[in-house]
């Protein structure tokens, strides 16, 4: 049996170390997350849903695709509508005269160079936010507001503006490239690799494909350079000494860790976390998600990594990701779900924060400040009072929500390239969003995520703008041979 403290540590250990798909639920026994589930699909789906999937996989084995559409399509509800993207424009001649003359205003008055802060205000922004607010096709607008605030020192609202123009056209290379040439005029090599390895993976047929994936190792390499000289400078590990992954006498030095990689730093935690908590082990199940995993992770690139995929009797629905593709799922999340499809759906989201180094940056950038130093005493201390001190400090550091999307976008694309229906992550989320509505959750150990509803409405417009495949294969039975109900 797992000592109190190691359970604590545990914990907090996920937090620091892991990029996690949703919301921690409480303590939860396995047969009431079963009961939700079931439910959900009987309001939603009406109660002939497995026997409906089961019919449209049948018929999607044999080819007939269009079959197992309409046998899908009167099982599953209809998407709401969604507000389509307008198609991307480059030339100002195609925009009314109002947008003309806004981009006349902005261009002309740069080339004077205004001094006057009004007259830069009325004369430069005001024209250019009203374009990208009421004419947001149009791409150069977007980027020359990005280079504008650059310019005036807006440092925040150039990374808000060029983000926000990524996420409406991420296969615009012009968009890309300005991106991360701010990132890393801001200091984030870590970023512009993220950023150049999404692009790498969500189009993998583009010409620029290979240049952009030589950018992002570079990147990379200067993010470990950058980290280096950081950990040199400020002895952040000196004072410490041995981090806390495991116990004390055999504790991993955690600059020397990150130094060597995203690989090795995720084996050590894995490796460490595995000891301590309750895993399991039956080979049948092992064995059908780590042909999944393996499956979606050849999609999307990172082969240097040794995927894992582990499952960890807990009944809490959660599932996490540690650097260099360390995938642990709860019971509780695979009693949630009804269909390999959804599987599939959380392990795509898990896998793509691995191939974006979401959680190796984290890591890196909690190891490098006072809040690092004060997790890895507190884990390095005996005292559970020490280790609960430590979870306030961490309950205070926000994982980002565009890190979520980021690994939605990119989890989606492969969960649709893998032949499975696209909103099998969807679904997941619709469950979580009904167990959220019952009230009695335990605050989230995770709550820096996106609610489940909110998540939904963000990926009903993914799966409809990109026109992914609602209604393909499900994997019901497959999924409950091996985890019966």
């Amino acid at each position: 049996m797992i000592k109190f403290n190691q359970i604590v540590r545990n914990k907090f250990l996920l937090i620091l170390f892991s990029c996690t798909l949703i919301l921690s639920l409480g303590n939860r026994v396995d047969s009431q997350t079963s009961i939700i589930a079931q439910n959900f699909l009987n309001t939603n789906y009406g109660n002939n849903y497995y026997s409906a999937m089961l019919e449209a996989d049948r018929f999607y084995k044999q080819g007939d695709l269009q079959t197992a559409k309409r046998i899908q399509q009167k099982v599953k509800p209809d998407f709401p509508a969604s507000n389509s993207v307008p198609v991307a424009v480059s030339d100002i001649a195609k925009l009314p005269t109002v947008a003309r003359q806004d981009w006349d205003t902005a261009t002309q008055a740069i080339k004077e160079d205004p001094q006057d802060d009004k007259e830069v205000e009325t004369r430069i922004f005001e024209p250019l936010e009203s374009l990208v607010d009421n004419y947001p096709q149009f791409v150069p607008a977007h980027i020359l507001l990005a280079d504008t605030y650059d310019l005036y020192g807006w440092g925040d609202d150039a990374l808000n503006t060029i983000e926000f123009a990524s996420q409406m056209y991420p296969s615009r290379e012009d968009i890309l490239d300005k991106r991360i040439e701010l990132l890393l005029a801001y200091g984030e090599p870590l970023e512009a690799s993220i950023a150049s390895r999404e692009f790498v993976y969500s189009y993998p047929n583009s010409p620029k494909s290979s240049t952009y994936q030589s950018a992002a190792d570079e990147y990379f390499k200067k993010y470990q350079s950058k980290l280096k000289s950081k950990i040199a400078r400020n002895s952040v590990f000196g004072g410490i000494g041995q981090a806390a992954i495991g116990n004390e006498a055999q504790g991993i030095n955690l600059g020397q860790m990150l130094l060597q990689g995203e690989s090795a730093t995720g084996t050590a935690i894995a490796n460490s976390y595995k000891a301590q908590a309750n895993m399991i082990s039956d080979p049948v199940q092992l064995s059908y998600i780590r042909g999944i995993g393996n499956k979606l992770a050849k999609l999307m690139g990172r082969n240097e990594f040794e995927y894992e995929f582990n499952i960890i009797e807990d009944p809490t629905p959660n599932a996490f990701a540690l650097p260099g593709g360390k995938i642990f799922f709860h019971t509780g999340m695979l009693e949630l779900m009804d269909s390999e499809a959804e599987l599939a759906g959380v392990m795509a989201h898990e896998v793509a924060h691995a191939v974006l180094s979401h959680g190796y940056k984290q890591l890196g950038e909690s190891a490098l400040t006072n809040t690092g130093m004060n997790i890895l005493s507190g884990l390095a201390g005996r005292e559970v009072g020490a280790i609960a001190n430590v979870g306030g400090l961490l309950l205070d550091k926000k994982f980002s929500r565009g890190k979520e999307k980021q690994a939605d976008v990119l989890g989606i694309r492969v969960l649709d390239a893998a032949g499975y229906s696209a909103d099998g992550l969807y679904n997941v989320m619709a469950k979580l969003a009904q167990l959220e509505g019952e009230g009695n959750m335990a605050k989230s150990l995770l709550s820096s995520h996106p609610a489940s509803k909110e998540r939904m409405e963000y990926l009903e417009e993914l799966i409809q703008t990109k026109g992914y495949n609602r209604y393909g294969y499900e994997g019901v039975a497959a999924y409950r041979g091996v985890f019966p109900r």
